[in-house]
Parts: structure tokens; sequence; C-alpha cells
């Protein structure tokens, strides 16, 4: 057992089966050692998307939480892919966070994406970020994530 296959263990999370993207792209896309992995929304393992807007309907920790479900996402893609075991370093994580126009705690929702990239991972989770505000995200998500991987072999 690799050591992330430990951590998920001990966090007890089990990585969502994810299906093909619905549309006309790849969930992954590896160019030499970089691996770029499409927008992954907040849709739990039951298919549930998690919805609301930041300031009107959702809080920070419903963003929070939604943010640790598109990270879990995030990760099912890299493992079909390459496998967790061959990520060297999470380079950059874009992520979206629906808000009010009112809202400007996006930071505070996405580190629920951050930490959770860090508990598995370890140092190879630790990224540069950006964490925008979105009015609408597909399917009325309430957060997506992107990110440029460095992996080995």
């Amino acid at each position: 057992m690799t050591d992330v296959q430990e951590r998920l263990k001990a966090l007890s999370i089990e990585l969502p089966v994810l299906g093909p993207p619905r549309y006309a792209y790849e969930a992954t896309t590896r160019w030499g050692n970089l691996l770029f992995v499409s927008g992954q929304i907040s849709r739990t393992g039951s298919g549930e998307t998690l919805r609301g807007r930041l300031g009107e309907d959702a809080t920070v920790a419903d963003g929070v939480t939604a943010a640790r479900t598109a990270a879990l996402n995030l990760l099912a893609r890299v493992d079909d892919a390459v496998g967790l075991d061959k990520v060297e370093r999470i380079l950059k994580l874009n992520a979206w966070a629906a808000s009010s126009p009112t809202f400007v705690d996006q930071p505070s929702v996405i580190d629920g994406a951050s930490r959770l990239l860090l508990d598995v991972l370890g140092d190879a989770g630790r990224h540069a970020r950006t964490a925008l505000p979105s009015q609408v995200l597909p399917q009325g998500a309430l957060v997506e994530l992107d990110a440029t991987i460095a992996i080995r072999g």
C-alpha cells in the first residue's frame, strides 16, 4: 500500500467512481510530465450536485463541503489517469465559487479543497492557487476546480 493509499484509508476517504465527461472534452490531458485536469464540480459520488450561491442560499461551511467534494473528484480523475502515487506536486489549483456580488470570502471556502489535497497527498499537495467568484457554475454547482499537476514517469 502506498503512502497516499494509507492516508486515504486513515482519513476514511473513498474516491468516487466517475464516468466519462458528458461533453466533448477530455477529463485529463497529459503533456510530458504535466497532467491537466478539467474542471471538476461539487458533485457527490451518489450524483447529487451541491448547489447554491455563497452569500445567498449557501454558507461558508456549505462551500467548504462543496470544495472538498470537488477536490475528491479531482483526485479521482488523477487516480484514473495516472495513479495518485505518481503525483510529484500539484502546481496550480484554479477554483471558482458561485457567489453573490457581495460575498468576498472565496479563499476560506476553497481552503476546504486545499486542505484535503494536503491531507491526502502530503507535501505533493502543496500548490499555488486562484480562488475566484462566479455568478453561476455548470449545473448550478457551488464550486468548480481544475488543476495542473507535475507527475513522475
